[in-house]
């Protein structure tokens, strides 16, 4: 019985009580103590009517700290915690991204070999992409490097468009946010390579990773502790249960097991050199105003001073600690961030089932990392604050 509670103690309460001890190293050095950020996103979280939240911090490339606040499940009073899977949204392009430079890496693939070339028949055949057809020749020039940082000039999403997917700029011209364009990177590897997606990323990533908590499509195992997600005014949204891979955005994951894949590229972790400089280094300057919405096609030169790029599936900008990646995922009802120093070995991973979280992520990176740099207002998570 004696060695029963022993282990049942060193398996259980060691890690709470070495965690409590635990002091949290932000961007300019200075520390503070994990109890302290535990009990100020508990206010914030509570204040701010945020539905839900994860947090992953990472100091020198592991997870000093991780936490879970508020509810996966309101109406019934059930509480989100480590384990619980959420909804990725466009956290899931990183992750595409680092797929397909594996398989570069694997001489499937290449960066500036034009896509109709991988696929097997005119891009126009293909229902999905018929539209496609009416600007063969220019997008015949579209190559998986212009769709990764997305310069291919294929728009945000069709819906936006009459449910079309045509081209709003020539490829390789400028900067225009593209799930179409992700999705299309997608299909194209499921094509060539006469394989899933879900069972590539499986391969690639997710198990050399340990991401056990993830997955492009839903899963069964899924049910015993997931999350629904609800709008600023406390309404449900439910939960996302994609069927089928999307490129762009299909994942579920937690933020311990996205933290891995954040670690893992800020060590250069699993592709060739040649691979992460391409990843990590701008494709192409980004001058848009917002990277979404009208204000997408209002230039303007604000964040040069940060450098604001994009590489290949990251977003990239200069700070005072170094070089910076980052992404956001944005649902219906589901909002994330996720951005790393790798000079310093610095990340922190925001999972969220909340509508008003965008809003808050300025306090919150604040509190978990001092990071007061990320293009929060390029992304628009500081609109209803006045400038």
């Amino acid at each position: 019985m004696k060695k029963i509670f022993t282990l049942v103690f060193l398996i259980l309460v060691l890690p709470l009580i070495a965690q409590k001890n635990i002091k949290v190293r932000h961007l300019d050095g200075k520390t503070t103590d994990v109890q302290i950020i535990q009990k100020r996103l508990e206010r914030l979280v509570d204040s701010a009517k945020i539905a839900g939240l994860q947090v992953a911090i990472v100091n020198r490339n592991k997870v000093i700290y991780s936490s879970s606040f508020g509810y996966k499940d309101i109406e019934n009073k059930k509480k989100l915690n480590d384990s619980t899977v959420m909804y990725a949204a466009s956290l899931t392009k990183p992750v595409s991204a680092y797929i397909f430079m594996r398989l570069v890496d694997k001489g499937i693939f290449s960066l500036d070999q034009p896509v109709y070339k991988y696929l097997k028949k005119p891009i126009g055949e293909y229902p999905k992409w018929k539209d496609l057809a009416e600007d063969a020749t220019s997008v015949n020039l579209i190559t998986p490097r212009m769709l990764l940082s997305h310069s291919a000039g294929l728009p945000v999403l069709r819906q936006l468009y009459n449910n079309k997917v045509t081209l709003i700029a020539n490829p390789g011209e400028k900067f225009y946010y593209s799930n179409e364009g992700i999705n299309l990177l997608g299909f194209m590897i499921e094509e060539y390579m006469g394989k899933k997606l879900e069972d590539i990323a499986r391969e690639e990533v997710f198990g050399p990773l340990h991401m056990t908590h993830t997955s492009m499509v839903w899963e069964n195992k899924f049910e015993v502790n997931f999350s629904n997600a609800y709008f600023k005014d406390g309404k449900k949204y439910g939960s996302e249960r994609r069927e089928s891979s999307r490129a762009a955005g299909s994942m579920s994951t937690t933020a311990n097991d996205y933290a891995n894949f954040m670690i893992n590229l800020m060590k250069k972790k699993g592709l060739a050199s040649k691979s992460y400089l391409e990843m990590l280094k701008p494709q192409i300057m980004v001058k848009s105003k917002r990277g979404f919405g009208p204000l997408k096609d209002s230039i303007t030169n604000e964040n040069d001073t940060i450098n604001l790029a994009w590489g290949l599936g990251v977003g990239l900008f200069d700070s005072p600690f170094g070089k910076a990646f980052f992404h956001t995922g944005h649902g219906d009802a589901n909002q994330n961030y996720a951005v790393a120093f790798p000079e310093s070995g610095t990340a922190v991973v925001i999972l969220s089932n909340s509508e008003n979280f965008e809003k808050n992520n300025a306090q919150i990176l604040k509190l978990c990392s001092g990071d007061t740099y990320s293009p929060l207002r390029w992304l628009g998570h500081l609109d209803t604050i006045p400038e």
